[in-house]
């Protein structure tokens, strides 16, 4: 085990933070109603989620045709914002970890593909917003919607206060890549949305089977006390 100190982490939301699985699907086919790919499996549609919604709607539809796209991710965004978001809920273990980071004057951050305004909401209403230092999400109009994007956005606007010296926790190849993109080391989680092997064959700095290794994890990082 390194004995590297972070000054911070960074966390993904989805399959990392949150199970928003049964929201976004929800989303997902209601974006897909009329559609002729309508009826898509709740399975073949998991696979999707954590990448871009321009990815997903161009590989559904077979189509680069952004009318087609653009008019999808309206559907799914007004469904999202109404009902979508509150189906969903924090990972045992992860509220505790956030606190005990912040505890520690540790910096936490969000990098999500989410659109910001979304992200920030859904940390509002599981009491998480407060322990993030700062959230770096998506804009509506597409702007920032990949990992890499997002974490350099975080290490351009904190590096002078953090050093650089942070640690991407993600549940997706996309978290691990960007991390390593940008220099940084990484926590691959298996309890989210990632497919056989995807964690393993991206090669992050360390592994997470559930949150509760997250958490012992954690301790060994020294980012939280080993007492807790």
């Amino acid at each position: 085990m390194r004995t590297k100190e972070y000054c911070g982490v960074l966390f993904d939301l989805d399959g990392t933070i949150t199970d928003s699985k049964e929201g976004i699907l929800d989303s997902l086919e209601y974006s897909l109603k009329n559609t002729e790919a309508a009826g898509m499996s709740r399975e073949s549609l998991q696979d999707y989620i954590g990448e871009p919604l321009k990815i997903i709607y161009g590989e559904i539809f077979k189509t680069d045709d952004s009318k087609i796209i653009d008019e999808a991710i309206v559907r799914y965004r007004d469904y999202f914002a109404r009902k979508g978001i509150s189906n969903n809920k924090v990972y045992p273990h992860i509220s505790s970890l956030l606190m005990n980071i912040r505890k520690e004057r540790k910096m936490v951050f969000l990098t999500t593909i989410k659109p910001r305004i979304y992200a920030r909401r859904i940390l509002e209403m599981y009491g998480l917003l407060d322990y993030f230092t700062d959230v770096f999400g998506s804009e509506m109009d597409g702007r920032n919607s990949t990992k890499k994007e997002l974490i350099s956005l975080a290490l351009e606007k904190w590096k002078k206060k953090c050093g650089g010296n942070l640690l991407m926790v993600g549940d997706r190849d996309s978290d691990i890549e960007g991390a390593e993109q940008n220099n940084l080391d990484s926590v691959g989680v298996k309890y989210g949305y990632s497919k056989p092997k995807e964690i393993e064959n991206a090669h992050p700095t360390y592994i997470a089977e559930t949150p509760e290794e997250l958490l012992i994890l954690f301790k060994k990082l020294k980012l939280i006390r080993g007492d807790i």
